[in-house]
This record gives structure tokens, C-alpha cells and sequence, in this order.
């Protein structure tokens, strides 16, 4: 490489480099991911050898036309195409110079140089000479390129960088610095995040009610109707207890005698009461008589006299009959002996047996 080509090489660094750095006027937008682009683009070619077909050709500025494709935040491809006229040194017979060539560019996604975005890039090139004296010479060309990108407003965009390109035949390399501008189309923006839901207001307290008075908060009130003064769970349920009651009474009758003695009205009355009071009690009347009679006939006796109390306490007391039970024991189970008169006058009788039990609720 000759001074003239170094210094010319250092003229463009020189040129180039305050493009990329300068040029950040509306670059504050947001990238788009993808999009199609046309464009302009301007390059000095330099060329390291002569070539014997064409004769010394000496560097050239050489303008292009290009289209490409950004498919996503990694890849895209593009098409050129230039050409250029240009003098030989030894003469002034005219060449013109035409190239197309297709790039394949990996970029450098989240890389910020200088607030540019860099880019590598492959492809091919086909390279053409053409002079008035000889036929074309055609020559194919394996291309590496390096650039920056940089989004100048909402649609243009600069593009700076360097060309290596190699004849695939004769192994001789071209360089290529360039700067182009390009004018995208079509462009897609990544989906904005979806803004954070705002948190919802804390609820307002709700009132505290207890419409029952029984301590527990109406919405956990399960059993919202407790009576006053009751003794609640923690649903608010009244605590129930089971009260008990079992009563004895032994009615005495007369001698073969199945009529119940008035004096005792006041203790079936106090019987009827329980039944009253607990709705779900049975009573059983049992009828027993002394060893007077025969067995059998005591058995009837003793039956009869049972019925006897059954009625009085449905007459006078208005106790359903179906609560009621009967049975005659006859003289098989005395309490005293029969064989005074005290004895067997308290073996004639009958005895009311009721067990009963009802919930009750347990009071604060």
C-alpha cells in the first residue's frame, strides 16, 4: 500500500467517524425490532491491485443503491447495487465499474457503542470491469463487512462502515469504507409491557354489629336470634345442656280395688306436669297387687289398676294416651311382706316411672 492510498484511507476514517458520533438528532425513540429499508449509500473503493485485463486503475467514490430487511433484534439481509466511471492512470480510456452484491448482518442486539449499534456482515459480491477495447472482466467476490447503526429520527437511519472483499479467483482483496442512509418502512415496535395493575384501596372497616347482644359480630353470626343472656359458642350458637329428670310415685289402692284414691290426684298432677314440660318423655305405669287371689286373677288386677291412672291422668290432665304405657306385674314383685295387713296394703299399688331429658341453654 502506497502513502497516497494510506493518506486517502486516513481521510475517510477522519470523514466518517464524526458521522456516526454527531449524529444522534431524534435518536431518543424506541427501536423498532423489524422492518424494510431503502436507501443511498456512498463508498470509496480502493483497489489493491492492478488488474492485467484492465489496465492501473486507480481509487473511486462509487454510489450505490440498496434495499434490505431487519427480520428481528439479531438478523437481517441486504441487496446492493452500484456502479461507477472512472479514468485508468495511464491513459484516459474510460472503465465502468458495477457490483451487486447480497450481505447477510448479525447485529450486536443490546450492544451501545457511542450510542451506535454495531453490526457483522457476510455475503457475495459479483464484480464487473468494462472498458471500449476489451471484453468484461466479470469476477466474484466473497465480502466481510463491519458497521455501526445509529436511527436518526422516526424513519431514517445512518449506516457507517468497512468492506473486505476477496476474488474467489485470484485471491486479491478490495477495501471499501462507505457511509449510506437509509429510509425504513413497515417498521414493528416491540408490545409495550402491560402497565402494573394499580393496587386496589384497602376496603373501608365495616361497623362492627351485634344485633343479638350475644358478642359475637353479625357476619360470623351463625345463630343470628340468640336469646338474651345465653351463653354462645364462637359461632354465636347458644351452648346447649341436657337436663335430666326420673321420678318415682307409688299409688296405694284399697283391697280388690281398682280406684284411684283422690289424695293422690296431686301427685299424678305433679306427673303430668313433667310430661308437659318434656314433650318427648314416655311414662309407664306399672300395677302390682298383694298374694290374696289366685295368680291370674292378681295379673288382671294388677293390669286394671294401671289403666286406672292411665285415665285419670288423660281426663284430668289431658296427656296424649300414646306417651303412656301399662303393664301388670300381679303379685310377683311385693315391697313389704304379704303376710301383715301394712305389708300387703303397700304392695297394692302403682308405680309411675318417667325419665326424661330436654337441652336447655347454658345462661352467662
Amino acid at each position: 500500500m502506497n502513502t497516497h492510498f494510506r493518506f486517502q484511507h486516513l481521510f475517510l476514517v477522519v470523514l466518517l467517524a464524526p458521522a456516526t458520533l454527531l449524529a444522534d438528532m431524534g435518536n431518543h425513540e424506541q427501536k423498532p425490532v423489524s422492518y424494510w429499508y431503502v436507501g443511498g449509500e456512498v463508498g470509496y473503493y480502493m483497489i489493491e491491485q492492478d488488474d492485467d485485463r484492465t489496465g492501473p486503475l486507480p481509487d473511486f467514490w462509487r454510489p450505490a443503491f440498496q434495499v434490505g430487511r431487519r427480520f428481528n433484534r439479531y438478523l437481517s439481509t441486504q441487496f446492493q447495487y452500484g456502479e461507477a466511471d472512472r479514468a485508468l492512470r495511464d491513459d484516459e480510456q474510460e472503465v465502468e465499474h458495477s457490483q451487486a452484491s447480497l450481505q447477510a448482518r448479525l447485529h450486536g442486539d443490546g450492544i451501545n457503542l457511542f450510542t451506535t449499534h454495531p453490526y457483522l456482515g457476510l455475503g457475495y459480491a459479483r464484480h464487473e470491469l468494462t472498458t471500449e477495447s476489451q471484453d468484461p472482466v466479470k469476477e466474484n467476490m466473497a465480502l466481510l463487512e463491519l458497521g455501526v447503526q445509529r436511527l436518526l429520527g422516526q424513519h431514517l437511519m445512518l449506516d457507517v462502515g468497512y468492506r473486505h472483499l476477496v476474488d474467489t479467483g485470484d485471491n486479491f482483496t478490495d477495501q471499501h469504507p462507505f457511509i449510506a442512509l437509509n429510509y425504513r418502512l413497515d417498521q414493528q415496535y416491540p408490545l409495550a409491557p402491560a402497565p402494573a395493575p394499580r393496587p386496589a384501596p384497602p376496603p373501608e372497616p365495616e361497623p362492627w354489629i351485634d344485633s343479638d347482644g350475644d358478642g359475637v359480630e353479625d357476619k360470623k353470626d351463625k345463630c343470628p336470634d340468640t336469646p338474651r343472656g345465653a351463653k354462645v359458642d364462637a359461632d354465636g350458637c347458644p351452648i346447649m345442656l341436657t337436663e335430666s329428670v326420673n321420678i318415682t310415685l307409688d299409688i296405694e289402692f284399697a283391697f280388690n280395688s281398682t280406684e284411684v284414691p283422690e289424695r293422690y290426684l296431686d301427685d299424678i298432677g305433679k306427673i303430668a306436669t313433667v310430661m308437659v314440660e318434656y314433650p318427648d318423655s314416655q311414662l309407664m305405669l306399672e300395677g302390682h297387687t298383694d298374694s290374696v287371689g289366685s295368680t291370674a286373677y292378681n295379673q288382671t288386677l294388677s293390669q286394671d289398676r294401671a289403666d286406672a291412672v292411665k285415665r285419670v291422668l288423660i281426663r284430668h290432665f289431658q296427656i296424649d294416651p300414646t306417651r303412656i304405657g301399662t303393664i301388670g306385674m300381679g303379685e310377683s314383685q311385693p315391697v313389704a311382706d304379704n303376710d301383715s295387713e301394712d305389708g300387703r296394703a303397700r304392695n297394692r299399688r302403682v308405680e309411675a316411672i318417667i325419665e326424661a331429658s330436654r337441652e336447655i341453654m347454658e345462661q352467662r
